[in-house]
């Protein structure tokens, strides 16, 4: 319960302090296991710029952040993901592959089934969403029910959360 509660408010921008754009991640980490979990050492180079620290990803080579995009609560709630990356990834369904550290998802979460679905991702060939992003809009569109103890079950929940 904890966990989801650090969650809704990372999501909402409910912190203590503000922080500054610029600064570097906690060292301390809410998953979505709600374990405390320290940072890897490839991690110094990735700043928070104004995104709430989510998770890692079980091997520890990809970091997870998200947040909403700030419109007022309704059934359904449009969250940002974004994901930074140790090792470069490459988009091979391209029409020229693409390389990339860091990619920003952009979904729908429907709080009355507790499902999401993917609208589109934008990949950047550096990390903290830098230099030119390749847009790929998701085809299909499908809900998904998140598997239980996930991170995309955290994102869920966090987002159809309504605070008291």
């Amino acid at each position: 319960m904890i966990g989801m509660i650090s969650a809704l408010m990372l999501l909402t921008g409910q912190t203590a302090a503000p922080v500054d754009e610029a600064a570097k991640v906690d060292s301390v980490t809410v998953t979505a296991a709600g374990k405390a979990a320290g940072l890897p050492g490839w991690s110094s180079e990735v700043q928070a710029i104004g995104w709430p620290f989510m998770g890692l990803g079980a091997d520890r080579g990809v970091m997870m952040f998200a947040k909403t995009d700030g419109r007022p609560p309704s059934p359904h709630q449009r969250v940002l993901v974004r994901h930074e990356f140790r090792q470069p990834q490459t988009e091979t369904g391209a029409a020229t592959p693409v390389t990339y550290l860091s990619e920003r998802l952009e979904q729908e979460v429907d709080c009355a089934t507790r499902t999401y679905r993917s609208l589109v991702v934008y990949r950047y060939p550096k990390n903290n969403l830098g230099g030119v992003p390749a847009a790929f809009d998701f085809e299909a569109r499908v809900w998904i029910r998140p598997a239980p103890g996930h991170f995309d079950e955290t994102v869920v929940e966090a987002a159809c959360l309504t605070p008291d």
